[in-house]
């Protein structure tokens, strides 16, 4: 082969790799994110091969910005950067680590948009309208309206028009909490990521229930959160499935304020007694993961023992005296030696007796 062609295939292959080169350069322009490999990685800069020849350059207050997971890069290590400039002095291209990794998140956050998936978002604080969380790694916002009734008071009415004050205080006890999340509004350039509770609860299927519900067996104690409170009981959520604790079951003694005994969105320890075959729902139980008093009653209070207790309740027909917590005697009028009144401590015989009736009579007068 004669020197003067020798030296056109030269020159040819120059041109083309020129011409890529060139092509390549082109095709980097600011706002590109971008696949690299790591060259080396030094205290102040980390060099990115991203083909055609050509490298980036990550530097100075980029790594600072940057997550600290920069300094674990070895050669090899496969990247995604964002190209800031498409050259520099020195011929790099510059690149940001921290500009990609937020591109990221929001191409993430755009995927769960289109697919309805449910994700996790960790609250942060109340906000004027609502609640600012973390999410993907993104700010994200959940407005009161899309929140589930589980975190709001007995009446949600209450919440509307409240004072922000109230509202933030009442909310209060959701920071750091985890929530299942749909996201249902985005815009990169208004920085905005609104997201749903409510749209995400909606997501659970019958089937998951159903599956969630056989999961739980009687005689089990699980923990759950208030989500309700009405005269006739107490409302509880155990992850998806919820369930009743009806006014009897919350403790031993009588019952006529269930309100007085817990709130909204306290979590609870509770007895699973069953499932209720017309509303599907599980019945609770509080009061029997505690000893009921009733059952030793006759042993430790027989006839004739000296007692001293409070006055609970007066009613028409006597004095209701509590020995001990889900314990109460009844002083009827006729075994008064006088006048009681709720809140007064008073000194007793016990005249009558028995635990499976739980019936407890006390007499003052036959103890003068």
């Amino acid at each position: 082969m004669s020197k003067s062609k020798k030296v056109h295939r030269a020159s040819s292959v120059m041109a083309k790799l020129l011409t890529e080169k060139d092509l390549r350069m082109k095709e980097l322009i600011p706002g590109e994110l971008i696949e690299g490999v790591v060259v080396s990685v030094s205290h102040g800069e980390v060099l990115v091969d991203v083909g055609a020849k050509s490298e980036g350059i990550v530097t100075g207050s980029e790594l600072e910005d940057a997550d600290s997971s920069y300094k674990n890069f070895k050669p090899g290590d496969t990247v995604m950067a964002k190209v800031v400039q498409a050259e520099n002095a020195q011929g790099y291209i510059v690149l940001s680590l921290r500009k990609a990794e937020k591109d990221k998140k929001w191409k993430d956050a755009e995927d769960a948009f289109k697919t309805g998936s449910v994700l996790e978002a960790t609250v942060i604080e109340y906000n004027k309208g609502g609640l600012l969380c973390d999410c993907l790694g993104l700010r994200g916002f959940i407005p009161l309206s899309h929140l589930d009734r589980s975190h709001f008071a007995n009446d949600i009415a209450k919440f509307a028009a409240g004072s922000e004050a109230e509202l933030k205080e009442s909310l209060k006890v959701l920071s750091g909490k985890v929530l299942k999340v749909k996201v249902i509004e985005f815009d990169i350039e208004k920085n905005r990521f609104v997201l749903s509770e409510k749209d995400a609860m909606v997501s659970y299927s019958e089937e998951s229930r159903e599956k969630r519900l056989s999961e739980i067996k009687s005689g089990t104690t699980l923990e759950g959160i208030v989500t309700g409170i009405m005269p006739f009981g107490v409302f509880v959520d155990l992850e998806g499935v919820e369930g009743l604790v009806h006014i009897s079951e919350i403790a031993w003694e009588k019952v006529s304020n269930p309100s007085s005994y817990f709130t909204v969105g306290q979590t609870i320890s509770v007895l699973v007694l069953g499932i209720d075959d017309q509303s599907k729902k599980l019945a609770l139980s509080v009061k029997r993961l505690s000893k009921n008093p009733w059952e030793t009653v006759e042993a430790k209070y027989p006839v004739g023992t000296k007692v001293t207790g409070k006055v609970s309740k007066i009613v028409p027909f006597g004095a209701f005296v509590t020995l001990e917590k889900g314990l109460d005697g009844l002083i009827h009028v006729s075994e008064a030696s006088g006048p009681l009144k709720e809140g007064e401590e008073v000194e007793a015989v016990v005249i009558q007796v028995d635990g499976a009736g739980q019936k407890l009579a006390l007499s003052t007068r036959q103890l003068a």
